[in-house]
């Protein structure tokens, strides 16, 4: 379960632990301020080709933030380079110094990446390093993570409940995934009303609108969100679990990962503890009709903050970026010290990590 302690103190170090993994933990230091002064030569990093979302971020600012030495550099200049794998093209660069550290970052599931150039005999022995939601990369960086509260959120359940007079909805744009969402979907409707927003669906929400508000909007409405993924993949939890996760809804969550490693227990669903689409149907209308059991569910949700990497979210986004910073920078003198090649980083990447679905009967 991906939970860390409150981070704003900046001699704290906060730790990740995962059900079931007892000795791994993610250490991470932290500085809120720029007068922390340090002996410590620095370590120059730089993002040659960051995603929308993390180039949106003013990286130098972030990286100043970590107690490491760390500076955010050019790439010519830097010790630590960190490639998108989305973003890959072509032929690698010219190594600017024999010891720089190439970090391969992903966000994507192999079967929808939009680039393969990592498959190309050029970029074997190449990275050094990995960054991706994988439980085993040498960063582990989630779509989202819990924060533990010190008191639970108090709010308002006779208000929330009153509300609530739909019982599922999924909001998504894809539709022939892998994972056979839509057909999934089809057989859950046989057995009770779900609402299917996007273009796979027959309901829109406001085109102007963010997916932070369309599922705002619907979490108030609704008692379930399918957060169903695209692709069987290990590890691979997206936003669409963490966005519902952070809101008033419990999510369905349908997908390759072990649940239990990533989120707290029972403040979701699997569809995977339901030996028929029948069967997880009739639970879910059991908590329709036991609103008892249905706000345990939510109440277990309001002891943490859960932060996601969402357009939506700027705040909570820095904050995923900058724990991803941060480990980087924690990391960059062990890994100068402690040289290491993928040979070939498709084979880790890709290589019996994806499988079909098998719940489809």
């Amino acid at each position: 379960m991906t939970v860390v302690d409150n981070i704003t103190n900046a001699n704290h170090t906060t730790k990740a632990n995962y059900i079931n993994d007892a000795n791994y933990t993610i250490g991470t230091n932290y500085l809120i301020g720029a007068n922390y002064i340090t002996s410590k030569p620095n370590v120059y990093i730089h993002w040659i080709n960051p995603p929308h979302h993390i180039r949106s971020q003013n990286l130098e600012r972030l990286v100043i933030q970590c107690n490491n030495s760390c500076v955010y550099s050019n790439y010519n200049n830097s010790d630590i380079v960190i490639f998108d794998g989305n973003g890959l093209r072509g032929n690698p660069p010219k190594r600017t110094k024999s010891s720089q550290i190439w970090v391969f970052h992903i966000e994507e599931s192999p079967p929808i990446a939009a680039s393969h150039a990592w498959r190309q005999d050029s970029w074997r022995n190449q990275f050094n390093r990995s960054m991706s939601y994988r439980l085993d990369a040498d960063i582990f960086a989630p779509y989202g993570f819990y924060e533990k509260r010190r008191h639970p959120f108090k709010k308002n359940i006779t208000e929330i409940m009153s509300k609530k007079t739909k019982l599922a909805v999924i909001l998504s744009g894809h539709c022939g995934v892998p994972s056979a969402r839509v057909k999934y979907i089809n057989l859950l409707r046989k057995y009770m009303p779900v609402d299917f927003y996007g273009r796979c669906g027959n309901l829109t929400c406001d085109k102007t609108k963010s997916h932070h508000y369309c599922t705002s909007k619907t979490a108030e409405t609704y008692k379930f969100y399918l957060s169903f993924e695209n692709t069987f993949c290990k590890d691979y939890v997206t936003e669409k679990f963490f966005r519902a996760e952070a809101t008033d809804i419990v999510a369905v969550a349908r997908g390759g990962a072990d649940y239990a490693r990533l989120s707290p227990e029972k403040t979701y669903i699997k569809t995977s503890d339901f030996n028929s689409v029948e069967a997880l149907a009739n639970y879910l209308k059991y908590l329709d009709k036991n609103e008892t059991a249905y706000i345990e569910y939510l109440q277990r949700k309001w002891k943490y903050d859960v932060y996601l990497l969402e357009a939506g979210y700027p705040e909570k986004t820095k904050k995923i970026l900058l724990k991803r910073m941060c480990d980087t920078c924690k990391n960059s003198r062990r890994w100068l010290k402690e040289k290491k090649v993928y040979e070939n980083i498709s084979d880790w990447y890709e290589k019996d990590i994806c499988h079909s679905p098998t719940d489809i009967h």
